[in-house]
């Protein structure tokens, strides 16, 4: 029963490691950086060059800055992108600010459907990728079998922890040059070493 227990709180303690892990891993971009969500005024490739600057991966989020009933945000078909076809949306954000998660991977296709809009330049083209951005989060540490004891983090282990955050700006504030808030941590892997070495306890 012990043994059974044990295998139980080894099992959890890695799903929610992976979880911690996910979070942690998390990026916020405003889209467009600091001219937020709207028609590009002197640069019609606005979005394209700030896009070639990010690697978006699952679990990141878009913040779509713009004022309701001036802008709006459309996800549609990659067709439907090329020619600013806005009949077929896929999804329909209506009121800024929009917090998108991206949930899937492969590319996800953006315009602003009001008139005009889309053909000016507002439209934004996002590919996710399942890799972690180079830095983001450590590997997790392996999992004790029940039939081993689980080692503890050593003495004199620190953590740490960056956080910038521009989704909470206004339109033309200054966030940086990518509109990004990263948050690195090593704490999900010291999390799970703990909660391995906690269900060592019950064999």
């Amino acid at each position: 029963m012990a043994v059974v227990r044990g295998q139980v709180l080894v099992a959890l303690g890695a799903c929610l490691s992976l979880a911690v892990l996910q979070s942690v891993a998390a990026t916020t971009y405003t889209v467009g950086g600091s001219a937020g969500w709207t028609i590009p005024a002197t640069n019609a490739k606005l979005y394209t060059d700030w896009v070639k600057a990010t690697t978006f991966k699952l679990g990141d989020i878009l913040v779509f800055k713009f004022a309701t009933n001036v802008h709006n945000v459309y996800r549609v078909s990659k067709a439907d992108y090329d020619k600013c076809v806005t009949t077929s949306p896929l999804e329909k954000y209506e009121t800024g600010p929009a917090s998108i998660t991206l949930n899937t991977t492969g590319h996800h296709y953006y315009i602003c459907a009001v008139s005009g809009h889309c053909a000016a330049g507002q439209k934004v083209s996002i590919k996710v990728s399942t890799a972690a951005a180079p830095g983001s989060s450590p590997s997790p540490a392996p999992v004790s079998s029940p039939a081993t004891s689980a080692s503890s983090p050593a003495p004199g282990s620190s953590t740490s922890s960056t956080t910038t955050s521009s989704s909470g700006s206004a339109p033309g504030s200054s966030p940086s040059k990518s509109g990004a808030s990263h948050s690195v941590s090593s704490d999900a892997a010291i999390f799970m070493a703990i909660l391995s070495g906690f269900a060592a306890l019950f064999l």
